[in-house]
């Protein structure tokens, strides 16, 4: 297949408006060339982007001067495909797994599915918070009619609880813990529910996590006191404990160790939170007599042959209505600084901002 272009005013050299970090907690809107089109590649136009805990991560910490964006969680439009694309078109609603549209494709771990651990990747990583982004075609995920661009965008978090609980295999009838009620927590709490567990309990730090957890089907936000907390799992439980717990905070605190708690002898713990490096905070011994099984799954890929995105992408065509509720915020891509305060400010109520260009 020929290179189609439906991208108006593609002249060489031709520019377009990006989101970038120019110093500590400081964004702003620069430019910088629209992707070169190759062969395989595809360009999308970006409709919608979220700003993660990692990148607020980079603005809170450091001192960067970029001249490439961030941004890896995104809906848009097909633009153009390059030579050799033949599962996409032009005009086509979708969203971009950032990981495989930069893998080689080729290595042990691209065959076995885990894009995350490619060992030749071949393309920049990131790019959303811009009006173009390119990526290579089996990175590329069309969006059904039912998951508007705010949702779209909000596919890869989905996508990172999606692939906690299918690592877990999160059974029908269990009872869970979520710990933590930013994004990923509410993206775990989401998927656990889907894959039928019975009752979900979240800690959440912020009223307005709370309200969303609740909105989203949580059979109960915990009490700040952790002593009571556990009391009202074990009560739930026969005494038994929860059957797991999925942490969805990181930093330096003790949650994780918190999150084994919860859980009974022989459950499971899973890890998405990102801990600080020389993180130590946990009791090793308590969990070990339980003989819990401690999942860290990193990123989305295939398990059984199926793509955490597809499986995302489904439960978000079936309840996005709900799913809607960690959405807070959506501002233009002229006001990226102004998205990137209000995302560090909680007191703001925000969960997931976005940006739309």
């Amino acid at each position: 297949m020929t290179a189609t272009n439906a991208l108006e005013h593609r002249t060489e050299g031709a520019s377009m408006r990006a989101g970038l970090q120019d110093g500590m907690r400081t964004m702003k809107i620069g430019r910088m060339p629209i992707p070169e089109l190759l062969p395989g590649t595809v360009i999308v136009k970006v409709a919608s982007v979220g700003i993660c805990g990692s990148d607020l991560h980079a603005y809170r910490n450091a001192d960067a001067h970029q001249s490439f964006p961030n941004g890896h969680e995104l809906s848009g439009t097909v633009v153009e495909i390059g030579a050799g694309v033949t599962s996409v078109r032009v005009g086509q609603r979708v969203t971009i797994d950032m990981v495989m549209g930069t893998a080689c494709g080729k290595c042990e771990y691209c065959k076995l599915g885990t894009p995350i651990h490619c060992r030749a990747r071949e393309f920049p990583f990131g790019g959303g918070f811009a009006e173009y982004v390119r990526t290579k075609e089996a990175g590329v995920f069309p969006l059904p009619d039912a998951v508007d661009d705010r949702l779209g965008a909000i596919v890869e978090p989905i996508a990172v609880g999606v692939h906690a609980c299918r690592k877990m295999r999160i059974a029908a009838g269990t009872v869970g813990v979520v710990v933590g009620a930013g994004t990923i927590g509410l993206a775990a709490l989401a998927a656990a529910l889907d894959a039928g567990s019975e009752k979900v309990y979240v800690v959440a730090k912020h009223a307005a996590q709370a309200r969303a957890a609740l909105a989203m089907g949580a059979t109960a936000i915990l009490p700040a006191d952790r002593a009571e907390a556990l009391a009202i799992v074990q009560q739930a439980t026969d005494g038994l404990g929860a059957h797991y717990a999925i942490e969805a905070v990181g930093g330096t605190g003790d949650t994780l160790d918190y999150a084994c708690q919860f859980v009974r002898p022989l459950g499971q713990v899973a890890v998405l939170g990102a801990f600080d490096h020389g993180f130590k905070g946990i009791e090793i011994i308590a969990p070990h007599i339980k003989e819990l099984t401690i999942h860290l799954p990193n990123c989305y890929g295939y398990i059984d042959g199926q793509h955490d995105f597809a499986v995302a992408i489904d439960l978000l065509a079936r309840k996005g209505d709900t799913l809607r509720a960690m959405i807070t915020h959506d501002l233009s891509l002229d006001q990226i600084q102004e998205a990137f305060q209000l995302a560090c400010d909680k007191s703001s109520d925000s969960i997931k901002v976005q940006v739309h260009t």
